[in-house]
């Protein structure tokens, strides 16, 4: 079973983690940008820091996820784009997962 873990189980948690990490956010970008251009009241209030751009420090994931938890993605009319929202959001569950397994297959590993 280990060996198992080790040749097929593990590769798959670091690809999926850092592979769907690294798509999730160009799909988030691009997700975001789409809100914020036509339906920008679905996106949250920005706060302005001093010195900081919320955008910048990755505050489109956090703008995504705020459209997904209030229901402001069912405004989106065009299936192409809605299809794409859920399939941005499915990416992000999915890599979260992975990071979580990922690395509670270290802290949980036996010590033999």
């Amino acid at each position: 079973m280990r060996e198992f873990f080790l040749n097929y189980g593990l590769p798959f948690l670091v690809i999926g983690a850092l592979g769907g990490g690294i798509i999730y956010l160009f799909c988030a970008q691009a997700m975001y940008s789409y809100l914020k251009n036509h339906y920008s009241d679905a996106l949250p209030l920005q706060i302005q820091g001093y010195m900081m751009d919320g955008e910048a420090a990755g505050g489109f994931i956090s703008g995504t996820w705020y459209a997904f938890r209030n229901g402001a993605w069912r405004r989106i009319e065009s299936n192409t784009w809605r299809k794409f929202f859920f399939f941005t959001q499915g990416l992000g569950g999915f890599t979260g997962i992975c990071c979580i397994a990922l690395c509670a297959s270290f802290i949980f590993w036996p010590s033999r």
